[in-house]
């Protein structure tokens, strides 16, 4: 195996706390399945069922969301080293939520989940970070379903797309008619025109029919 590949491997988050003896120890008994992925190859769709996990070792893929209703979806970007379908390879509802495609060229290590419980078995430290992932996706999404509703529509609509993005930072993609927009935020079409023209003048967004384009969504403050 390249050393260059195991110095990445060891990066990332789920070998946290791995040393390269340890790590020499696994390589042997561990079906590591290493995979390049071109510009705009899809890794993962919604709504198949997550059998295994993407380990991202180089490169940003896209992350896609629809709604259940169809009416918009979401658009994120994530960067090496992340996990892909960590929090779905276990449970009753074990299907991708996004579809997750290649921006550049990625570079990604695939462990079907016999490999994942065969290190969780043997490997304390993997078992701890695959945890601590499981448990700190749990508790964003908890904290996300007590925010207090906002009062004005530009608070409703950065509370809107946080929500919804798996980080609270970076460019956002939203692709959804106005009147759907207002539906979602409880407000009028009107407002919504007047806050997507005033968040496009202080240069938060730019927007064209049916698409919205957040340039940070850490600017978006409440």
């Amino acid at each position: 195996m390249e050393h260059s590949f195991s110095d990445r491997l060891l990066l990332h988050p789920l070998f946290q706390g791995f040393s390269r003896l340890d790590f020499l120890d696994i390589v042997g008994a561990t079906p590591f399945d290493f995979r390049s992925f071109s510009p705009k190859a899809t890794l993962v769709h919604q709504g198949e069922p997550c059998v295994r996990l993407h380990l991202l070792l180089r490169g940003t893929v896209e992350i896609v969301r629809e709604s259940p209703n169809r009416l918009y979806s979401i658009t994120e970007e994530l960067t090496a080293p992340c996990t892909i379908g960590v929090a779905r390879l276990y449970g009753l509802h074990n299907l991708h939520t996004h579809t997750v495609k290649a921006v550049e060229e990625v570079q990604c290590v695939l462990l079907d989940k016999p490999a994942i419980n065969q290190l969780q078995s043997q490997h304390p430290a993997f078992r701890m970070n695959f945890l601590n992932a499981i448990s700190t996706d749990l508790q964003h999404f908890e904290t996300k379903l007590w925010n207090t509703r906002q009062e004005d529509t530009e608070s409703r609509f950065a509370e809107f797309l946080r929500n919804r993005c798996i980080r609270p930072v970076g460019r956002k993609k939203l692709h959804i008619k106005m009147e759907d927009l207002a539906t979602e935020l409880g407000v009028t079409r009107l407002k919504v025109s007047k806050m997507l023209a005033n968040m496009e003048e202080k240069q938060w967004l730019t927007y064209t029919r049916g698409n919205i384009t957040v340039k940070a969504l850490e600017l978006l403050g409440y």
